[in-house]
Protein backbone atom coordinates (compact mmCIF):
# COMPACT_ATOMS: atom_id res chain seq x y z
CA UNK A 1 0.00 0.00 0.00
CA UNK A 2 1.23 3.17 -0.97
CA UNK A 3 0.64 6.55 1.05
CA UNK A 4 -2.76 6.04 2.55
CA UNK A 5 -4.24 4.50 -0.33
CA UNK A 6 -5.93 1.04 -0.24
CA UNK A 7 -4.29 -1.91 -2.74
CA UNK A 8 -6.22 -1.40 -6.42
CA UNK A 9 -6.17 -5.67 -6.16
CA UNK A 10 -7.57 -6.08 -2.66
CA UNK A 11 -10.23 -3.55 -3.58
CA UNK A 12 -11.25 -5.08 -6.70
CA UNK A 13 -11.33 -8.67 -4.86
CA UNK A 14 -13.10 -7.07 -1.93
CA UNK A 15 -15.59 -6.07 -4.20
CA UNK A 16 -16.02 -9.65 -6.19
CA UNK A 17 -15.91 -11.37 -3.14
CA UNK A 18 -19.45 -10.25 -1.92
CA UNK A 19 -21.87 -12.61 -2.04
CA UNK A 20 -23.28 -12.31 -5.64
CA UNK A 21 -20.87 -9.94 -6.87
CA UNK A 22 -18.91 -12.62 -8.98
CA UNK A 23 -21.83 -14.71 -9.81
CA UNK A 24 -23.33 -11.48 -12.03
CA UNK A 25 -20.42 -10.23 -13.37
CA UNK A 26 -19.86 -14.11 -14.72
CA UNK A 27 -23.11 -14.13 -15.87
CA UNK A 28 -22.94 -11.02 -18.18
CA UNK A 29 -20.05 -12.37 -20.08
CA UNK A 30 -22.83 -14.50 -22.79
CA UNK A 31 -24.46 -10.64 -22.91
CA UNK A 32 -27.09 -8.42 -20.97
CA UNK A 33 -29.38 -10.36 -18.92
CA UNK A 34 -32.53 -8.89 -17.26
CA UNK A 35 -32.99 -8.17 -13.78
CA UNK A 36 -35.22 -11.48 -13.02
CA UNK A 37 -32.46 -13.13 -14.46
CA UNK A 38 -29.18 -12.27 -12.75
CA UNK A 39 -31.50 -12.73 -9.31
CA UNK A 40 -33.05 -15.94 -10.21
CA UNK A 41 -29.56 -17.31 -11.09
CA UNK A 42 -27.42 -15.79 -8.10
CA UNK A 43 -30.59 -17.40 -5.61
CA UNK A 44 -30.72 -14.20 -3.58
CA UNK A 45 -32.92 -11.73 -2.40
CA UNK A 46 -33.82 -9.20 -4.78
CA UNK A 47 -32.50 -6.45 -2.48
CA UNK A 48 -29.08 -8.18 -2.55
CA UNK A 49 -28.80 -8.38 -5.80
CA UNK A 50 -29.98 -4.58 -6.52
CA UNK A 51 -26.99 -3.96 -3.99
CA UNK A 52 -24.58 -5.84 -5.89
CA UNK A 53 -25.39 -4.56 -9.55
CA UNK A 54 -25.30 -0.91 -7.78
CA UNK A 55 -21.94 -1.18 -6.49
CA UNK A 56 -20.82 -2.76 -9.66
CA UNK A 57 -22.52 0.04 -11.72
CA UNK A 58 -20.73 2.50 -9.19
CA UNK A 59 -17.58 0.78 -9.86
CA UNK A 60 -17.67 1.04 -13.41
CA UNK A 61 -18.15 -2.63 -14.19
CA UNK A 62 -21.99 -3.20 -15.69
CA UNK A 63 -24.39 -0.49 -17.23
CA UNK A 64 -28.00 -0.39 -17.35
CA UNK A 65 -28.58 -0.59 -21.73
CA UNK A 66 -31.69 1.03 -23.50
CA UNK A 67 -33.73 -1.87 -22.86
CA UNK A 68 -33.08 -1.63 -19.22
CA UNK A 69 -30.78 -5.09 -19.24
CA UNK A 70 -27.56 -5.07 -17.53
CA UNK A 71 -24.74 -5.79 -19.37
CA UNK A 72 -20.52 -5.61 -19.07
CA UNK A 73 -19.01 -1.72 -19.53
CA UNK A 74 -15.76 -1.93 -21.22
CA UNK A 75 -14.07 -2.24 -18.52
CA UNK A 76 -16.58 -4.82 -17.12
CA UNK A 77 -15.10 -6.97 -20.60
CA UNK A 78 -11.45 -6.39 -19.65
CA UNK A 79 -12.53 -7.89 -15.84
CA UNK A 80 -13.95 -10.76 -17.57
CA UNK A 81 -11.26 -11.10 -20.14
CA UNK A 82 -9.20 -11.77 -16.66
CA UNK A 83 -11.50 -13.94 -14.77
CA UNK A 84 -11.63 -16.49 -17.39
CA UNK A 85 -7.58 -16.37 -17.10
CA UNK A 86 -8.22 -16.91 -13.20
CA UNK A 87 -11.15 -19.71 -13.82
CA UNK A 88 -8.94 -21.93 -16.20
CA UNK A 89 -6.19 -21.42 -13.31
CA UNK A 90 -8.70 -22.25 -11.17
CA UNK A 91 -9.80 -25.21 -13.17
CA UNK A 92 -6.46 -26.58 -13.31
CA UNK A 93 -5.27 -26.63 -9.90
CA UNK A 94 -8.89 -27.34 -8.26
CA UNK A 95 -7.33 -31.17 -10.39
CA UNK A 96 -4.39 -30.99 -8.29
CA UNK A 97 -3.87 -33.71 -5.19
CA UNK A 98 -3.46 -32.16 -1.87
CA UNK A 99 0.23 -33.72 -2.35
CA UNK A 100 0.59 -32.66 -5.82
CA UNK A 101 -0.81 -28.75 -4.37
CA UNK A 102 2.55 -29.17 -1.71
CA UNK A 103 5.69 -29.26 -3.48
CA UNK A 104 8.20 -31.86 -2.32
CA UNK A 105 10.05 -30.48 0.29
CA UNK A 106 8.48 -27.51 1.46
CA UNK A 107 8.28 -26.85 4.77
CA UNK A 108 4.91 -26.95 6.69
CA UNK A 109 5.44 -23.11 8.34
CA UNK A 110 7.28 -20.12 7.91
CA UNK A 111 10.59 -19.29 9.62
CA UNK A 112 9.19 -17.06 12.73
CA UNK A 113 5.87 -18.59 12.21
CA UNK A 114 4.90 -20.25 15.51
CA UNK A 115 5.17 -23.49 15.36
CA UNK A 116 8.02 -23.53 12.98
CA UNK A 117 11.70 -24.14 13.46
CA UNK A 118 13.82 -21.57 13.01
CA UNK A 119 17.00 -22.15 11.24
CA UNK A 120 20.22 -22.65 12.74
CA UNK A 121 23.64 -22.19 11.99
Amino acid sequence: MTSGKAWPLAELIELLAKRGTLSAVWELRAGAVAFRGLATRAGLPDTQVSQRLRELREAGLIEVDEAGDYRLTAEGRRLQGNLEQLDAFAQRWSRLTPRQRAPRGSATAGRGEPGGQERRP
